[in-house]
């Protein structure tokens, strides 16, 4: 009896979970369009780049210099030997906004022991950007998805979009759509794989 249930529970909690990913690639913007709105002052940045599938796992990943919206240098070997949790994002997404404190958790308790969140925003604006940041006290830093990430991570259809990066620079793990609480908390297991 017991193991039904459990069965039943698992089942409904999938179904959910897909249902949200589905709400989740709704907010799918046209091809380019979401890098056309992270267009403007970021160099490199293109008006017209397609949606473009992530990496297959396993794949390892080169991940390019970033400026981020507090000016902060990151070079690529800054990355190297930690977990790398990548979340596309905008502040305008309400699954971001529902997604974004739990990560900012994610970051608090865990970058310590190697584990790096990196919000890459497809805002209009880095002012819009440090605006949400002051407003929400979040301490995980972000900077502006450009050619370089498309290039890297590649841009999946959807929003919010993680990838996860393991310690040996490999593609680990690639989520569309938001995110449950447990699911994010889940990702500090690659800490230790």
């Amino acid at each position: 009896m017991r193991r039904e249930h459990c069965c039943e529970q698992l089942t409904r909690l999938v179904g959910r979970r897909r249902m949200l990913a589905g709400l989740g690639a709704a907010l799918a913007l046209p091809a380019g369009a979401a890098l056309a709105q992270a267009g403007g002052d970021t160099p490199g940045a293109s008006q017209r780049l397609p949606d473009r599938d992530a990496p297959p796992i396993g794949t390892r990943i080169q991940l390019p210099r970033a400026r981020l919206i507090d000016g902060t240098i990151r070079e690529p070997g800054y990355w190297q030997g930690k977990v790398v949790v990548l979340e596309l994002w905008a502040t305008w997404c309400p699954f971001c906004r529902k997604q974004n404190p739990i990560l900012d958790q994610l970051h608090r308790e865990h970058s310590a022991r190697g584990l790096e969140v990196l919000g890459l925003s497809i805002d209009r604006t880095e002012d819009e950007i440090r605006k949400y940041y002051a407003e929400t006290g979040y301490r995980f830093p972000s900077t502006r998805f450009d050619r370089s990430w498309w290039e890297a991570i590649g841009k999946p259809r959807g929003l919010p979009i993680v990838w996860v990066i393991g310690r040996d620079g490999r593609l680990a793990q690639v989520e569309i759509g938001e995110m449950f609480a447990e699911d994010i908390q889940d990702l500090a297991r690659w800490l230790s794989a």
